[in-house]
């Protein structure tokens, strides 16, 4: 809350109170830079499996990136003014909200999806999505930094000659980001009513939730879950093992490799 006013350095706001504005709204690269390079070092820690939710992951965090880096730019007071109410905090604007929510909520869908469902979702037709949406959403809207630059005024029906070519682009984009949820829309409900079963634990995770079945039964267990692996175990497939035998010896390999 101690950065709205950096909506406001064109209104008239005093210049003592533009550089506190703006001082604080720049703080916040710091917080958000810290996730970033947490997420980052996550995936570089991992087992990384490039299926449809990992895509959307990667591309939430590259487009929300981006989207932090234009923040950053329209924190500056002078710059800020030289955009304000241009296409510019349009492109920074949908960066940062669909690059950096509907991406991340299409990755927990696909994520989710045999958990909640009990089936899993076309692969083939999940990267489809994901190459549509990404190639899609960044032709509409990267152009419009430059028309912001040039000096495009948003909210406007009718707009200069000169701004034609990066408009078209932008249009077409948009067509592209539009017809890429036909595939996710069919994709999901073909899915849910012919699609494959899923195993209890489809992407090897070592949480509880992945331990029982899917969709969970009642109670989610008939009995209490035994925790086999260790923290970072990714990887191991878990659906092979059955019973304490099996479990005791998953534990003994485990030690010996980690040994």
């Amino acid at each position: 809350m101690i950065d709205w006013a950096h909506n406001m350095f064109s209104s008239g706001t005093p210049g003592w109170l533009r550089m506190f504005f703006m001082a604080t709204t720049m703080i916040i690269a710091v917080p958000t830079g810290i996730k970033v390079f947490s997420w980052c070092a996550t995936i570089w820690g991992g087992k990384i499996n490039l299926n449809s939710a990992m895509l959307f992951s990667i591309g939430f965090v590259s487009l929300f990136l981006i989207g932090g880096l234009s923040g950053v730019m329209l924190a500056s007071v002078p710059f800020d003014i030289h955009v304000h109410d241009t296409y510019f905090v349009v492109a920074h604007f949908h960066y940062v909200l669909f690059g950096g929510s509907v991406f991340a909520l299409f990755s927990a869908v696909y994520h989710w999806f045999p958990k909640m469902t009990g089936r899993m979702m076309n692969e083939t037709w999940g990267k489809v999505h994901f190459v549509m949406t990404y190639i899609g959403f960044n032709i509409t809207f990267l152009p419009m930094h430059q028309l912001g630059l040039q000096g495009m005024n948003r909210r406007i029906a009718l707009y200069d000659p000169q701004f034609q070519t990066l408009n078209m682009v932008c249009t077409i984009g948009s067509y592209i980001l539009a017809l890429s949820t036909f595939p996710f829309i069919i994709n999901a409900v073909w899915s849910w009513l012919k699609g494959a079963k899923a195993p209890r634990n489809p992407w090897q995770a070592l949480t509880l939730e992945w331990q029982t079945a899917s969709p969970p039964i009642i109670e989610n267990f008939e009995e209490e879950p035994v925790l086999w692996a260790g923290p970072y175990d990714y990887g191991i497939d878990t659906e092979s093992i059955d019973g304490d035998e099996d479990v005791e010896d998953m534990l003994a390999t485990v030690t010996a490799e980690g040994s």
